[in-house]
């Protein structure tokens, strides 16, 4: 019944949005948002499907998606995404044999797309509770897992407000891999049963584990960009990249080989962020127009192509995460420490509490509140090279560390591959 009542909501709430869809980006690849199944997911024989939201989740898959071709090769393997961009990097990065956008959750388009793919398991990443979804899998008796689960104190308190609904959804999930204790907690309050709930930890530690170097095009980026001295802001949200323009304005006229590599969170915003750049007066390029090397008097390269952020983090000196200093909650902060990078970030951090704590007990990271505090931390790091070192190696050893998720998950999930 509960059910029945959250599908009408489901249903009805969607139909005001339509016109929008097809005004805004959400309306590009309307048709798969709508329940068409593309033909190369429509061919594949009973795939393990895999729901991403966006780029940072599609990455963090990686590391499980290479245990499942490892251990179980025979298995097709389908990814979808709430983002186009995250549905451009799943086919450009993972090695899996369809990507498509997730259809909308009413339960006439989610159920229709699930009788087309007849997927053998659905495994959602991070915790994003998709009524339909999981209702679909479960009327055909189809395992639904959520792996590398997080559920944040304010995802819960949002939850909350919905519990009656969660108590009747979550139920129908096979297992949770949670992130952490606190998250598995916290979803057990939402209505999962507490038998299923696994601690597993972040798939982005094993990410960071099966990453590195010689997973990026590291060698031909460093052609792009000589022997800059790379500073990344990865992620950013409006009002950190102008804070960063202000942190380098004071480095710049000690540190004149700077470059600073910007990229924005949103692929919407890179020609916001251009604007600002040209308003700014300081000499910039873009990624996507560069034909050879990055000029000598360039002091700021946008990184407008999708997907090319971890092959910059090879050749950065350091790197501010976003979505710290704006309130968002923070992005992948474990992601530079792969590369032995020493990780900047604000004090937003609630989404990524777990990772940014260790960084920062290990003395991998550095937390500033505004451009000041940034241009000391480069600074600081510019001046003492060793420093930088020891705080990479840190970094590294958080990720090690946590190395093992992947086989953890992957064990988990395996029990429901038949």
């Amino acid at each position: 019944m509960a059910y029945d009542i959250a599908g009408a909501v489901l249903t009805m709430g969607m139909l005001p949005f339509l016109p929008i869809l097809l005004l805004t980006r959400h309306g590009r690849g309307l048709g798969e948002r709508l329940g068409r199944v593309p033909v190369a997911a429509r061919q594949l024989d009973r795939p393990v499907w895999v729901h991403a939201a966006s780029v940072g989740e599609v990455l963090a898959a990686e590391p499980l998606i290479q245990q499942l071709r490892a251990h179980r090769p025979e298995l097709p393997i389908l990814v979808s995404t709430t983002t186009v961009a995250g549905r451009e990097t799943a086919r450009s990065r993972l090695a899996v044999d369809a990507a498509m956008l997730l259809p909308a959750d009413p339960p006439r388009i989610i159920e229709r797309a699930m009788r087309r793919i007849r997927p053998r398991c659905v495994l959602i990443m991070e915790t994003e509770i998709w009524p339909g979804l999981i209702r679909a899998a479960a009327r055909r008796r189809v395992p639904c897992l959520i792996v590398s689960g997080r559920i944040s104190v304010r995802a819960a308190a949002r939850y909350r407000r919905v519990r009656w609904l969660t108590r009747a959804v979550l139920p129908q999930v096979s297992a949770f891999a949670m992130q952490s204790e606190a998250d598995a907690a916290r979803i057990v309050t939402l209505g999962a049963p507490a038998d299923r709930v696994h601690v597993t930890g972040s798939l982005k530690y094993a990410r960071g584990a099966a990453s590195g170097p010689d997973a990026t095009n590291g060698p031909a980026v460093r052609s792009l960009v000589g022997e800059r001295v790379v500073l990344v802001g990865a992620s950013t949200h409006p009002g950190e990249e102008q804070l960063m323009l202000d942190a380098c304005a004071e480095l710049w006229p000690r540190w004149p080989n700077i470059l600073l590599v910007l990229a924005p969170r949103r692929p919407e915003r890179f020609e916001e962020v251009d604007r600002l750049l040209l308003d700014a007066g300081v000499e910039r390029e873009r990624r996507s127009q560069l034909r050879g090397p990055v000029r000598a008097a360039t002091r700021v390269l946008l990184l407008d192509s999708l997907g090319e952020l971890p092959n910059l983090l090879p050749v950065a000196y350091a790197v501010f995460v976003g979505g710290t200093v704006t309130p968002i909650g923070g992005h992948n902060v474990l992601e530079p420490a792969v590369f032995g990078k020493p990780v900047v970030f604000g004090p937003h951090t609630i989404d990524v509490a777990a990772a940014a704590d260790a960084l920062l007990e290990a003395g991998a990271a550095t937390r500033v509140h505004d451009a000041h505090d940034l241009s000391a931390a480069w600074g600081r790091l510019l001046c003492e090279p060793e420093l930088a070192a020891r705080m990479g190696a840190c970094g590294r050893q958080v990720v090690a560390a946590r190395a093992a998720v992947a086989q953890r998950t992957f064990a988990l999930v395996q029990a429901y591959l038949d």
